[in-house]
């Protein structure tokens, strides 16, 4: 019996995903199969595989949509592991989300000032076109 759970995404540049795992420190893999572990050795694949340091993995799959699922045991992951489903999911969605931000913003010649992390945790770009 699978473990696995899968969750829709609006993830779909790659570079930026990578970008997102680095920020928030974690190893990963990239390929075209590579194995998502699971309870009692069950696998998926994925093309984007984070190492959660435990016999568990967090997985990216591509969906035809050119979007990446999540798929993991999570009931694996947060029981051997310090990573929550929730936690994961709000800081990749956040992280992601600024990175795909930022990159926009150069991509239409601006420049970022400044940024800056308020107290409810929002982020704050201050852009201006370049000279």
């Amino acid at each position: 019996m699978s473990h696995f759970t899968k969750v829709q995404t609006r993830i779909r540049d790659l570079a930026i995903l990578q970008d997102t795992l680095k920020q928030l420190h974690y190893r990963y893999q990239i390929g075209e199969r590579i194995p998502i572990r699971g309870y009692m050795g069950n696998t998926e694949y994925g093309q984007v595989v984070v190492d959660t340091g435990s016999e568990y993995d967090i997985g990216f799959q591509r969906q035809a949509d050119e979007t990446y699922d999540v798929c993991a045991d999570w009931w694996g992951v947060q029981g051997n592991t310090d990573i929550r489903e929730q936690d994961f999911a709000r800081a990749l969605n956040r992280t992601y989300a600024h990175l795909t931000v930022k990159q926009q913003v150069l991509e239409h010649g601006l420049i970022i000032e400044e940024e800056r992390v308020l107290e409810n945790g929002e982020i704050e770009l201050v852009v201006c076109e370049a000279l």
